[in-house]
């Protein structure tokens, strides 16, 4: 595509042979790079990516010909290039380009960094790890940096003698050397992309197991956490079975190495043989740790070995389409859970959580298109976001709904078996699916993934109304904030449509297509009660009902599947937002709710309660603000007290996180509430004095208690004091999260300790992201820390991951609702040198505050503003 930026092509590398020796005091490294080309076209010049390397001596060996020293190297700090000039011309056919470098061991979790940890004794320990995702291997060898320049590789580690080192590979042979020193030789890699590459040196322990197939699988992690590695391992191992036997092909490495690291800017990253993870996404106490821990740590697990097949196995031709990576791991880390451990029903949370991420997001004017055109890798960070990942997911998900699972599969088999090795576009899988089914996927596909945004359907005849049974519908693209301008009405989807009632369960095979802007069909009413659309929430839309079908729809909301209460619930809360809705249609929809128990529809009820109640703390009277609370502390209470706060026997791991949401949503409405504070006191108590009594699952929530029933700073020092004593990070995570129940003061100090030294890199971003959303004032205070701090943030993780920086950007708006605000945001945002790089999270930072505006102004004009509307709920 010629809008992309990319290296000349004269030039290709087939195989790289690379040495490293990492200093570990004065973290440097020196480097020698030999790499097998292929000169294509006869030139006196070769390019390769190269960032922060001092490059030294560059040679070039042609196959038939005498060697040739570069004559000149230029470095291009913004391309983040390296140019070899030579006096003679390389002549066409293979060479090996030889290169000496040395570079630095930063400590920004990027390209090859280190990290550190305290041990058992209290020292401080380096060890040394890389994250080349998407484009940071150039920071630790010169190399060709594009996805689509797949090469072997060959990797030297020299390391100290008591130093494991590992890479994607089964070390081949280990030399014994001066100085306490050892080097150590890994077997060659399958052909793949420099950001798989990776390599890890530092002291670990390991928990080990194999496959039926007989790959070896290890966990590993720094010492003194290895009781912490059965869970994870359990989970490799069933999940890489699971895949070898679904997929039709076997997992095509010898070993699976997965790996804690102490810091770390993502979740995990998918090095193909060395997946390496943040500690909470790995590691666990199975005995101890909270259910939402538990199943977080298995879709992160499900996730990075899918890639293994999707992304490293077939790799994306460039980054426009990275969807095909992260869309399918989406997808396929549900699909894989839900055969591991079913009784989780985790496509309920999936329902909620991750399709209602997307849909949040697209539902904004500054979203992009899932294939959306990247010129400048260095573009491609901002699009790591929950279009790529679950709108991608999202529509693998409609998309088998659509095939059904024979034809998937068959279809992904195809797919695998033609591009192994190699690289593709999204044409290519649609092509495989088209050909297994004989079906047109190719125009399904690409009616969701070419344009952004998505659809609403309205309903504009009631098939209960005028006897015939007549259903009308009307397709259109939803935004967030209800707007319509020119060319809107064009925008149209081919949307499956799956309906299901009361006397007629939905059938994937009944699946019909919408294509054009109005449709008309008869259903079976008779008999009847109710009719939903989006039968299941196959499809990531929105569903607009007519009045009388939508009271049909909440007078029998027992009735139907968690996925389809979940789906009425976003719906209609996202309807109102955008003024397709009336407030009063969501707040009886939601009294409707008062004997839910199931744990995900209770977890979305809680996603709208707390956005209400931060909308209402903001802008409506003490008096209206105190109402609503009334009313979400009256619908939660009986759910809680059914649930209780202690862990029943035969509770299931459903029950307990019930219970985690249940006591939750206490500590938001009914925090003060003297009989819910005489019961969360002792817990408080218990916790910290670092008793285990207490289970996690509710740990949050107390702390958070402890903290609204203490306007002092005590409980803050005891935390901090208990936080800075631990080695514990999901710990760690819990009293992160409790600050959103701080009082001002306490808040403040709470954000200045979090740009210690105490609390991680990876981590600063959780205290002010739980403070922002807890009032007008603490809103305000984070703006003024974000503005205040710029330069320390910027330092921290600017140059460390513009997924964390960008996480900054978010939370400096998220507490707002004006207008006002919004433009007070990016004007700050717009003097920035780095605004250019996070501008499309700006602007989806400012559209968000605006559309909680509009919605303001429509509650406030609403009959909810009253007190007198709340004491008759």
């Amino acid at each position: 595509m010629s809008y992309r930026v990319l290296l000349p092509d004269d030039v290709l590398p087939e195989h790289y042979d690379l040495s490293l020796e990492p200093n570990l005091q004065d973290f440097q490294f020196d480097g020698v790079v030999k790499i097998d080309c292929e000169v294509h076209v006869a030139t006196d010049v070769i390019t390769v990516h190269a960032r922060e390397l001092v490059i030294g001596e560059v040679t070039f060996d042609p196959a038939d010909g005498k060697a040739m020293e570069a004559d000149e190297i230029s470095l291009k700090k913004k391309a983040q290039t390296a140019t070899f000039k030579f006096l003679d011309v390389l002549p066409t056919g293979k060479g090996r380009l030889t290169i000496k470098f040395k570079g630095i061991l930063n400590d920004q979790m990027a390209g090859f960094y280190r990290s550190e940890y305290v041990d058992s004794k209290g020292k401080k320990v380096h060890m040394a790890t890389t994250q080349f995702e998407a484009i940071d291997a150039r920071r630790c060898f010169p190399c060709w940096d594009e996805p689509a320049r797949k090469a072997t590789f060959t990797v030297q580690l020299t390391v100290p003698t008591q130093l494991t080192a590992l890479s994607n590979m089964p070390e081949s042979r280990m030399e014994l050397l001066p100085d306490n020193k050892k080097r150590v030789s890994f077997l060659p890699t399958p052909k793949m992309s420099t950001y798989l590459l990776a390599f890890c040196i530092g002291e670990y322990e390991s928990l080990q197991g194999s496959t039926k197939a007989g790959t070896l699988v290890r966990i590993l992690c720094v010492p003194g956490k290895l009781d912490e590695c059965e869970y994870a391992l359990k989970i490799g191992i069933r999940a890489l079975e699971f895949y070898n036997e679904f997929f039709g092909i076997p997992f095509p490495l010898p070993k699976m190495d997965m790996i804690a690291i102490p810091d770390f800017a993502a979740g995990a990253m998918e090095n193909w043989g060395l997946v390496t993870y943040r500690e909470v996404a790995l590691l666990c106490n199975e005995k101890t740790v909270s259910t939402s821990m538990k199943q977080r740590i298995c879709t992160v697990i499900t996730h990075e070995l899918a890639h293994q097949w999707f992304g490293n196995l077939v790799t994306m031709a460039w980054w426009d389409d990275l969807w095909l990576n992260e869309g399918f791991a989406n997808w396929m880390q549900t699909f894989s859970a839900d055969v591991l451990n079913p009784y989780w029903k985790i496509w309920e949370i999936y329902v909620g959580m991750e399709q209602q991420n997307a849909l949040q997001l697209d539902g904004l004017r500054s979203s992009h298109p899932i294939q959306v055109p990247i010129a400048n890798a260095s573009e491609v960070e901002e699009v790591f976001d929950a279009i790529s990942y679950c709108k991608g997911g999202s529509i693998v998900r409609m998309l088998f709904a659509v095939l059904g699972y024979e034809d998937f599969r068959k279809g992904l088999q195809m797919y695998f078996n033609r591009h192994a090795y190699g690289n593709t576009e999204t044409e290519d899988l649609a092509k495989a699916w088209a050909e297994a089914s004989g079906k047109p996927i190719g125009e399904l596909v690409t009616s969701w993934t070419a344009k952004m945004g998505f659809p609403m359907l309205k309903v504009v005849k009631d098939p209960f109304a005028g006897g015939d049974g007549t259903m009308e519908i009307e397709q259109s693209w939803f935004l967030s904030d209800g707007s319509v301008e020119a060319g809107d009405e064009e925008v149209q989807w081919m949307i499956p449509l799956l309906m299901g009632s009361d006397v007629k369960a939905a059938e994937l095979s009944d699946i019909s297509f919408c294509k054009d802007k109005k449709m008309s069909m008869k259903l079976p009413t008779a008999g009847a009660s109710w009719i939903k659309l989006n039968y299941g929430q196959h499809v990531p839309m929105r569903v607009c009902y007519p009045p009388e079908m939508m009271k049909r729809l909440s007078a029998n909301v027992s009735q139907l599947p968690a996925e389809d209460r979940i789906g009425l619930l976003s719906d209609t809360y996202a309807l109102c937002k955008a003024g397709h809705a009336e407030p009063s249609q969501l707040i009886d929809l939601l009294g409707g709710f008062s004997q839910e128990s199931n744990d995900k529809v209770w977890s979305q009820l809680s996603g709208i309660l707390q956005g209400l109640h931060k909308l209402f703390k903001a802008t409506f009277s003490p008096e209206v603000a105190s109402a609503f609370q009334a009313f979400a502390g009256k619908l939660v209470k009986p759910a809680a007290d059914k649930i209780g706060w202690e862990k029943r026997a035969d509770d299931t791991e459903n029950d307990m996180k019930l219970r985690q949401i249940m006591i939750g949503l206490l500590s938001s409405f009914c925090a003060c509430d003297p009989a819910t504070w005489e019961a969360a006191k002792p817990r408080a108590e218990k916790l910290m004095k670092g008793s285990g009594d207490v289970p996690t699952d509710i740990r949050t929530a107390v702390f958070t208690m402890a903290m609204k029933n203490d306007p002092s700073s005590a409980t803050y020092e005891s935390l901090k004091a208990m936080h800075n004593g631990s080695t514990d990070g999901i710990l760690k995570r819990d009293i992160y999260n409790c600050m959103a129940g701080a009082s001002v003061p306490v808040q403040k100090d709470a954000l200045q300790w979090c740009l210690s030294d105490d609390v991680k890199s990876q981590d600063l971003m959780w205290i002010p992201m739980g403070i922002v959303s807890s009032g007008k004032e603490s809103a305000e205070l984070t703006f003024n820390w974000v503005k205040e701090q710029f330069p320390r943030l910027e330092a921290r993780l600017g140059a460390t991951s513009m997924m964390l920086f960008t996480s900054i950007v978010r939370i400096s708006g998220a507490g707002f609702v004006t207008k006002e605000k919004a433009d007070e945001v990016r004007a700050f945002w717009e003097t920035k040198s780095l605004y250019e790089t996070v501008k499309k999270t700006v602007n989806q930072t400012c559209e968000t505050i605006v559309i909680n505006a509009k919605f303001v102004d429509r509650l406030l004009a609403s009959e909810l503003n009253t007190v007198e509307y709340w004491a008759k709920k």
